[in-house]
């Protein structure tokens, strides 16, 4: 895994981080800290000509790489598996993202949390509200802004109506067939060696299952306000 494998994505805003552009600062018309700062390590890392991030083979990031191909082949033939891909904007050269999956008319990110709190926190949200749990996840979980207009950007992205948050944590009788995958990468090694409880897994049979689909329509409103505000961004970047 390398940081300079996607020259698209070098100062770019992408669709993972997008979510900085949306804090505004105490009167509520300029942008905040967050985005200005997210909007001046984009400008360094067009000066560098690399990314500012090294940090590439973290846990959390690798064991997501790792289980994605497990949540693909949970989920049939309606979409495919585009995680490695990056889509830039038709007309705003400097805004990008990768979705994992891709179907008609919706776009989908699968997350594998690290963490059963999390992973619980998720679907908690979803099996009380299940008609429209976003509210309740943007709202409570840690990440739950970052994930939603995640997901907004890459509807934009692909020119998508609909958009899922799909969320897998694996039973425990998936872990031998992880831990074999996970021996042919050496970013994964770590799962190879991890002990049962280092691990997230759930119980087969147990009150959660190991993969979850929260779909919406994503707001035209919310699609117009992300890029207005990427417009705005793109003024302040050294173009």
């Amino acid at each position: 895994m390398t940081i300079l494998s996607n020259p698209a994505r070098i100062g770019s805003f992408t669709s993972s981080e997008i979510y900085n552009l949306l804090k505004k600062d105490r009167s509520g018309k300029g942008f905040g800290v967050p985005a200005l700062t997210y909007i001046e390590e984009r400008n360094m890392a067009r000066r560098l000509g690399r990314s500012l991030t090294t940090e590439t083979n973290a846990r959390p990031t690798t064991w997501g790489k790792c289980l994605e191909p497990f949540a693909f082949q949970k989920l049939g033939f309606d979409y495919e598996l585009v995680s490695d891909v990056t889509i830039t904007h038709p007309d705003i050269p400097y805004w990008c993202g990768s979705p994992d999956l891709i179907g008609e008319n919706i776009v989908g990110d699968i997350k594998c949390p690290m963490t059963l709190k999390s992973f619980c926190q998720f679907i908690d949200a979803f099996n009380f509200a299940p008609d429209n749990p976003m509210p309740i996840i943007r709202g409570e979980h840690p990440s739950g802004e970052q994930y939603y207009w995640q997901l907004v950007s890459n509807a934009i992205l692909t020119n998508s109506d609909y958009a899922e948050l799909i969320v897998y944590v694996p039973y425990r009788s998936d872990l031998p067939e992880i831990r074999l995958t996970a021996m042919d990468n050496k970013a994964f090694k770590w799962i190879e060696y991890a002990e049962d409880y280092e691990l997230p897994w759930l119980i087969e049979s147990g009150h959660y299952q190991d993969i979850n689909i929260i779909h919406f329509a994503v707001p035209q409103s919310d699609k117009e306000l992300l890029t207005n505000a990427v417009i705005e961004a793109g003024k302040l970047l050294q173009l």
